[in-house]
This record gives C-alpha cells, sequence and structure tokens, in this order.
C-alpha cells in the first residue's frame, strides 16, 4: 500500500520519525469534529511496535522525498501508548485515510512510578517512625492513678509507690496495677524479684504514659505467706525507649493469702 502524505489546516503538531523527517498531524482533539473511524486509517506510525509494515507514507520536505514505514493497525493499544494525531493522507485511489501517530503516554509511565514512590516513602516513613518505638505490653489499659495524680512537670518522672500487694494462694495471677503516670516523658518497663533469693518472678513489656498493666502473673505459685520483693522500673525515652532515663526502685512485700 503506498499512500501519499497530504496538507491539512487542524495539522498543527509535528510527528519526527526515526530517519528525523518531520510529519504534521492533526491532534487528536482537533480531529474529534472529522469522526475518523478504523476504517479511515491505514496503520500506525511511532509506536515501536516490532511488526512488517503494511505500506509506506510518501511526501516532500526541503524539496526531498520522505519516507515512513506504516504499521498495521492496533485496534488495542499498550497501556504505555496513547493516541496523538492523524496524518492525513490519500491512497494510490485518491481517497483520504489517515496514518495514525501513537505516541507514549508520559502520565501512565509516570503514575506507577509515582505509587511506587509513594509507597516506599511510606515504607520508609513507617519504618523510621518505628525506630524508637518499642514493643508495647499488649495487656497494657489505659489507667488513671489514684485522686488523678498526673505528672505536671515534663523535666521530672513521677514514680508509683508501692507498699503491699497481695494475690491468692493457688495460682499465679496477681491483680495489682503496674503504671505508667500520664505526663511523664518516658516509658516504663517493670522488673519484680524476689528480694531473698533474687529470682525474677515477673517482665513486663513497655507501658506507655497514662496506661498500666493490672492484672499479671508470676513465674511460679508461691505458698501461702508474705515475699520481700524488689520492683525495679526501666524507662526509655518517649523520642527512643533505647534512651534509658533515670530508674525507679521500690521495695514491696508480696502477700500470698
Amino acid at each position: 500500500m503506498r499512500l501519499t502524505e497530504r496538507t491539512d489546516s487542524l495539522c498543527t503538531k509535528n510527528f519526527r520519525d526515526k530517519n528525523k523527517n518531520l510529519w504534521k498531524y492533526i491532534p487528536v482533539k482537533q480531529a474529534a469534529d472529522k469522526k475518523i473511524t478504523p476504517q479511515d486509517i491505514a496503520g500506525d506510525a511511532g509506536c515501536g511496535a516490532k511488526k512488517k509494515p503494511v505500506g509506506t507514507l510518501t511526501g516532500e520536505e526541503g524539496g526531498k522525498e520522505k519516507k515512513l514505514d506504516v504499521l498495521p493497525f492496533r485496534a488495542k493499544l499498550g497501556y504505555s501508548q496513547k493516541e496523538a494525531g492523524y496524518i492525513p493522507c490519500e491512497d494510490e485511489e485518491g481517497a483520504l485515510r489517515y496514518v495514525r501517530v501513537i505516541r507514549r503516554s508520559i502520565a501512565k509511565i509516570l503514575i506507577p512510578i509515582l505509587i511506587l514512590l509513594v509507597l516506599i516513602g511510606g515504607g520508609t516513613w513507617w519504618y523510621m517512625s518505628r525506630q524508637g518505638m518499642p514493643e508495647l505490653d499488649k495487656s497494657a489499659i489505659a489507667y488513671q492513678m489514684p485522686d488523678g495524680m498526673k505528672n505536671e512537670d515534663p523535666s521530672q518522672i513521677l514514680m508509683p509507690g508501692f507498699s503491699t500487694i497481695t494475690m491468692d494462694e493457688g495460682g499465679t495471677t496477681v491483680h495489682a496495677a503496674l503504671a505508667n503516670p500520664e505526663g511523664n516523658p518516658c516509658y516504663f518497663k517493670y522488673f519484680i524479684s524476689l528480694s531473698d533469693t533474687g529470682e525474677q518472678i515477673y517482665e513486663s513489656g513497655w507501658i506507655e504514659p497514662g496506661m498500666a498493666v493490672t492484672e499479671w502473673d508470676i513465674s511460679e505459685e508461691l505458698p501461702a505467706g508474705e515475699y520481700p520483693i524488689y520492683i525495679l522500673v526501666q524507662t526509655g525515652s518517649l523520642e527512643n525507649y533505647e534512651e534509658g532515663m533515670n530508674q525507679g526502685a521500690a521495695n514491696a512485700t508480696l502477700v500470698v493469702r
């Protein structure tokens, strides 16, 4: 199939082929009134498909003949391709035809890249935001200190007091608040040991300010009696829990009854 380039006042865009020849074409929006159908299209150009040409489009540029391979018409374009416009031409019988110009869609190329960048950025933000975040104790609940006591001075750490903790014999569950008072500038982590032997019988996870573990299990059943215990409170900055602050410690009595 041999096609000859025709001029049209609506040809306001240029398509440069691989041989650096310029071909004027009608942009898609301006071509809407012409109601071009697939039957009017002789083939495609610029789509980059490695298919055998179905014809040749000829024309003149600067007094020299130019040629363009016309590829088969593609009813369905690739994801990153779009219709740019139409080169008017006539076939060997003088009928008006068009060579469709296919270009890459920058938007369709950029969208997946932008989505990927957003995902990477979001993942990086999430990862960075997790830095300095401890493994919080899942059993901790919102807790208000007696009489609504809370820390009013963020430069200080308010430690709860302990004297006697009671529990029932024949089990390991203790009902007592291991709290981190509201307003503290740090996380708390509790370690409880038997003072006589130094054996650790409980370790909490990290507890946020305004939270407390109110039900916890010691590591073994204890016979009825009174047991001196040592309560150590480890602290970690809210900015980065690995940065320890002042620790707290208290001696108390665990009463099993």
